[in-house]
């Protein structure tokens, strides 16, 4: 490990990176709820994490960044999930991730991460200062997997069939519904923001479907607001599927069965498909 190659962590090019990906988490994602910070930590973070392990391991790099790109692959898949559900039952902070495939497109950011080589110059940045941020590139990789479960127990009823208001609910979602969608009573809603995800069930009670709120998975390393969070599932989900006609939400991007009987147990989520022109036109 020489200074040279540690010295590459106070670099514009990492600290900028590092910045962003600090940013992402504590700051844009509560704030905007949108596609582009939901995979802006990937990015970042795909960015910078190789480069700290290649500078303290230099003679390692190439190793380091395939080891990455398999990493991050088998993190976004559902092979993942006992060690998540083995992690998770230790008494230490929750972690959490939603399986789309779609964020395999942050690899693309590997090749430029590799390549890049800061202008050398004559400041050299003490080593604490540098062990330091090395630190602090640890962190933001945690913070971005943390989740936080908050329980609820909040109804809502709305004057359709169950089988009606699952009909409306398939329509909500920026991507399919799996084919056991109809045969479930509990689900899981993927949002694009800090209120990661939220699981209800849907029941019929005097001919009329009754959802209820169980739990809101927060996403952020944020503190979290148990009504702002309420809020904004009411606003998100609720609201829109009360609304006429129900259209595609912009902050939903999955809903998927989760009772114990359905295929979809497994963590597996829908692939999403691209939309037809009519269909992009009515997002919000």
């Amino acid at each position: 490990m020489s200074e040279r190659s540690l010295n590459v962590l106070a670099s514009p090019g990492f600290l900028v990176s590092l910045l962003l990906l600090l940013l992402n988490d504590f700051v844009f994602k509560a704030q905007f709820h949108n596609g582009l910070t939901g995979k802006l930590s990937d990015f970042a973070g795909l960015f910078v994490f190789p480069l700290l392990w290649a500078s303290f391991f230099p003679r390692l790099k190439l190793p380091i960044y395939v080891l990455t790109a398999v990493l991050f692959t088998f993190w976004k898949s559902v092979y993942s999930q006992p060690l998540i559900d083995g992690w998770n039952s230790l008494p230490f902070f929750r972690m959490e991730r939603t399986v789309d495939y779609s964020d395999l497109l942050a690899l693309s950011i590997l090749p430029l991460s590799y390549v890049y080589n800061p202008i050398s110059s004559n400041f050299r940045v003490p080593r604490p200062a540098l062990y330091l941020i090395a630190i602090v590139s640890i962190f933001s990789f945690t913070a971005t997997q943390y989740s936080q479960k908050v329980s609820y127990d909040n109804e809502y009823q709305f004057q359709s069939s169950r089988k009606e208001l699952l009909k409306r609910m398939s329509q909500l979602p920026a991507n399919e519904v799996l084919p056991s969608f109809e045969e479930s009573d509990r689900f899981d809603i993927r949002f694009d923001s800090c209120t990661g995800a939220a699981t209800i069930t849907v029941t019929e009670k005097e001919k009329q479907a009754v959802v209820t709120l169980k739990e809101i998975d927060f996403r952020c390393p944020s503190k979290a607001n148990r009504q702002e969070m309420l809020e904004y599932f009411e606003k998100e989900f609720i609201s829109k599927l009360r609304e006429e006609p129900v259209r595609i939400s912009s902050q939903v991007l999955y809903i998927w069965s989760s009772s114990p009987t359905s295929p979809s147990n497994n963590g597996m989520h829908p692939t999403p498909r691209q939309r037809g022109s009519q269909n992009s036109s009515s997002r919000r």
